[in-house]
């Protein structure tokens, strides 16, 4: 049987949760079926490292920042050249180059996965996605909070959209799930956040509360990098908060940093779904986290987590001290969200839905 050729495009493998996923599943995909590609419109970036590692071949075009003729020109030839089966696109600056130079290099099959919700985007941004959206045979969403958003944002109909988790692979935790549990030399309770520091993900909230919380025997961590990283270090500085919160940036071990955890936030304003959830929970760390979109597809309230209203570090600070308070209870949530990410979300049965869209997008010809 012949084997699928598939070229993922992304804009850069830098961290990230969609980054990250992209990862997951062209390692995971069956080779005996699959032949992958990726091609990286500005760079390859930290995970590109990983994908080398395990052969997989990695296009880089260099595009600069802007719109490039040169790197849609280029996009067309290379695909022209590959003609893969199927371009399967990622985040806004390949979905726009990629899906035009699909279609230019007469690849029948191009799809997308849109992974967040935009409420951040502005108007121009907007109907271009309008206009790229015309030219993907599906347009696979991460949440069905995602779908009504498209559904209604960018007009895209029902039946052409596809809802298909994310997921966490386990095999890159085992070694290190359930340290956790080990006696921390740190007497102090450690409150950890991951994510962009950009305003979408709500750490001004989180770091509010921290305030609120001073009383309590506490330190926040805060894995990430972006754009609101200055303002977040300001906002410490004015709360006199410098040795309670710590920006740490990115993390490269992510497993380190997950077992020096007690507690997780993802104070999020908006969220598409939320895999680092997946992976606190995958390490037994209790969650709290915003009562948003994609989140409460993965958490139900008071079983396997906390929701709490988001932009409020009130409540926020509530729940926090609450868990300090109820060690039996913060076990048994951190029990259950465990049991729910190895029943629903490891990376194995989301390879499984990708695998028969792919090969079940092939057959309609």
């Amino acid at each position: 049987m012949k084997k699928i050729k598939i070229i993922y495009i992304i804009p850069a493998l830098d961290f990230g949760g969609a980054e990250r996923i992209i990862v997951d599943i062209i390692k995971n995909l069956n080779q005996e079926k699959f032949i992958v590609k990726i091609i990286c419109m500005k760079r390859s970036g930290f995970w590109g490292i990983e994908l080398k590692n395990y052969g997989i071949s990695l296009i880089l075009l260099g595009q600069k920042n802007g719109t490039s003729l040169t790197s849609l020109i280029r996009l067309i030839k290379i695909l022209k050249q590959e003609n893969p089966d199927i371009v399967h696109t990622h985040l806004f600056g390949a979905d726009f180059y990629g899906s035009i130079a699909a279609r230019l290099a007469g690849i029948k099959y191009v799809v997308s996965t849109e992974h967040n919700l935009n409420y951040s985007e502005g108007k121009i941004k907007s109907i271009i996605k309008i206009f790229i959206s015309k030219l993907f045979n599906n347009i696979i969403v991460v949440s069905g909070a995602v779908k009504i958003y498209i559904m209604k944002n960018y007009f895209v109909k029902a039946e052409k959209i596809l809802i298909i988790y994310n997921g966490i692979d386990v095999n890159k935790f085992s070694q290190s799930l359930n340290v956790n549990n080990q006696v921390k030399k740190n007497k102090n309770i450690i409150i950890g956040s991951i994510g962009r520091l950009v305003k979408q993900k709500g750490f001004e909230y989180l770091i509010k509360a921290i305030d609120k919380l001073s009383d309590q025997n506490i330190e926040c961590l805060i894995a990430g990098d972006g754009e609101s990283k200055f303002l977040l270090q300001e906002k410490i500085k004015k709360l006199g908060l410098e040795n309670k919160v710590k920006l740490l940036g990115w993390q490269k071990d992510i497993k380190s940093f997950l077992n020096k955890i007690d507690i997780f936030v993802l104070p999020s304003l908006w969220e598409g779904f939320g895999i680092v959830i997946l992976e606190a929970g995958l390490f037994k760390v209790p969650v709290i986290a915003s009562r948003v979109d994609g989140i409460v597809e993965i958490i139900e309230d008071k079983k396997d987590g906390l929701l709490v209203t988001s932009a409020n570090s009130d409540e926020l600070a509530e729940k926090i001290k609450y868990l300090l308070k109820n060690e039996k209870f913060k076990k048994e949530l951190a029990n259950n969200l465990y049991i729910k990410v190895k029943n629903n979300f490891i990376i194995q049965k989301i390879i499984i839905q990708y695998e028969q869209y792919y090969e079940n997008l092939l057959l309609k010809k």
